[in-house]
Order: structure tokens, then sequence, then C-alpha cells
């Protein structure tokens, strides 16, 4: 194995502590998600009473067996990273997994749907919500700058700096992966799902808590990737940040700091959706009058596909 460099060091580090969030929500939170709202539902579809008796055995060792399986193959490319040396495919093995996971839910609720739920009870009424909700009201625009201004001051270190042995992958895969979230930021805001037409106002609340938590949760995933991104451009591109040893250990405790905070956010955040729901009836569980049930909201599959797509060239790219 060859020597490693400190900017890979850190980026192990970065690792590492993304592979304990990943573990720790494995446990807490998508583990038991089928019975978010009870066990009058298998991942927000509707099922008869004493589903979990029957055949619901096997659905929920189906589901707990594709979490493994996932899981499994992850860990395993990221052995094979390590053991090989290659420590500069970090970057790509983080940004893929990133995509990779949802991909595999998303296609599991799919498959769910279309054996269990493909023809969700409708309902003679629903409500829709007419308030206006407005961009700035959920996103902070002095934030989005401060975003813009770190990744361009950031391609400008490094870019103004060619003589410096650089790993390109590092760079790239997270700025695409910054600026490719915040299209979703949008559509989290714009978008909503119909309302059951009774306790209407609980289901609006927990529709807006949800929407906010959301939009925090992208918000501390960009932040995960900006900061190292900074990091890496201020120690490459700043001869003298590059000579000592304390920029180092600064961005380490930034980077941690950044975690805490979002795993302090995901913690508290997803708990109190999952209470908050437990007795209401999930999105895309039922049909309304005029509107088919959706799982998502419209127009984030075909965005989230093109940005998986355009994810995987940047890792093909890199891989050759």
């Amino acid at each position: 194995m060859s020597a490693h460099t400190s900017e890979e060091w850190l980026l192990l580090f970065i690792i590492a502590l993304y592979v304990i969030a990943r573990v720790f929500f494995l446990a807490r939170r998508f583990w038991n998600q089928p019975l978010n709202h009870g066990s009058g539902f298998f991942l927000g579809v509707e099922v008869a009473p004493g589903f979990y008796t029957g055949e619901g055995v096997g659905w929920l060792k189906r589901y707990r067996t594709m979490l493994l399986g996932e899981h499994l193959v992850e860990a395993l490319a990221l052995v094979a990273i390590l053991v090989s040396g290659r420590w500069i495919l970090l970057p790509s093995w983080a940004g893929g997994t990133a995509v990779f996971f949802p991909a595999i839910i998303i296609g599991f609720m799919a498959y769910t749907r279309a054996k269990l739920g493909a023809n969700p009870p409708v309902r003679s009424s629903a409500v829709v919500s007419l308030e206006a909700r407005r961009l700035g009201d959920y996103i902070s625009w002095p934030a989005e700058l401060l975003i813009a201004g770190i990744i361009v001051l950031s391609w400008a270190l490094l870019l103004t700096h060619r003589g410096v042995r650089m790993q390109w992958n590092f760079p790239v895969v997270f700025t695409y992966v910054v600026v490719g979230l915040l299209p979703f930021k949008i559509g989290v805001v714009r978008n909503s799902f119909p309302l059951p037409s009774e306790r209407t106002e609980e289901h609006h609340r927990w529709e807006e808590a949800n929407r906010r938590y959301s939009l925090r949760v992208l918000d501390g995933m960009r932040w995960i990737f900006i900061v190292p991104l900074a990091g890496y451009a201020l120690i490459k591109g700043w001869p003298a940040a590059n000579a000592l040893v304390w920029p180092r250990w600064l961005l380490v405790g930034i980077v941690l700091a950044v975690w805490l905070v979002l795993m302090g956010i995901l913690i508290r955040g997803s708990g109190g959706l999952a209470a908050m729901g437990r007795d209401l009836r999930p999105v895309g569980s039922w049909s309304g009058p005029f509107r088919p049930a959706r799982l998502m909201m419209p127009g984030l599959l075909a965005w989230f596909g093109a940005w998986f797509g355009g994810l995987v060239l940047l890792l093909v790219f890199f891989r050759r």
C-alpha cells in the first residue's frame, strides 16, 4: 500500500463519520420504517388487518434483507478501496452511496406499491392548500450566496495554483453534489400533496414539518460537502496553509462540528416527525377524486434521475 497524504487521511476521517451516521440511521430510522404509521400500513401502503401476522412477515423480511444487502455492497466497495490503497476513489464512493441508497429505497417502494398498493383507496374529497409559499420564507438567500461565494473562491484557488498536485475528483464530485441539491430544495418548497378532508389541519402541520425538516437535512448535507471542498482548496491553493499543520486540524474540527449539528437535526427531527405522523394517513396511501396517489412530489423523480445520471457519468469518468 502506498503512502498517503494528509489530505487523504482527512478524507478518510470524513468517510468514517459518514459510515457512523449510515449505520446509526440504519438501526434507528430505516429498520422499522414500514411500521412508521402503525400496523395498518407498510411503507405508506394501506394493508388489511392482521397483515403483520401473515404475509407481512415476509414483506418485512424482504425489506430488511434489501437494507442489509445494500449496506453490504457499500461496505465491500469501501473495503476494496481501502485495501487497494486507492483512497483517491473515496469521494466517488461517498457520492455514489449517497445516491445509490435512495435509489434502492425508491425502487423498493415502487415495487411495494405495484404489488400491495396497486389500487389505493379512493377518497371522495380532498383538500388542496392554497397557501402561498415563497422561496424566501424557507430558503435563506444570504446563506445561498455564501455557499456560492465559497464554491467560486475554492475553484479560483484551485485553478490558479496548477503547479500543485491535485486530485480533481474530490472537488468536482463535491461541487456537483452541493449545486445539484439546490433544485431539490426548491422542489420541496414549491410542491405539496393533497390533504385528507378529515383532520386536515393536523395533516397540514405534519406536511409543513416534513418540508422544513427536509430542507434542514439538505442544508446539512450540503455543508458536509462544502467544508471539505473549501478546506481542500485552501490547503492546495494557499502555499502558507499547505506548509502548516494547524489548518488541517482546524478543518477536521469544523467538519466534526458540522457533522454533529447535522446528526442532532436528523435524530431530533426524525423522531419528532415519526411521533407527529404516527396516527395520520401517510402520503401516497390514498387517491383523491381528481388526482392519483403519489409517493413522491411531481418532477422530483425526473430530476433525481437526471442528477443521478450526471453523478454516474462523473464517477465513470474519474474511474478511467
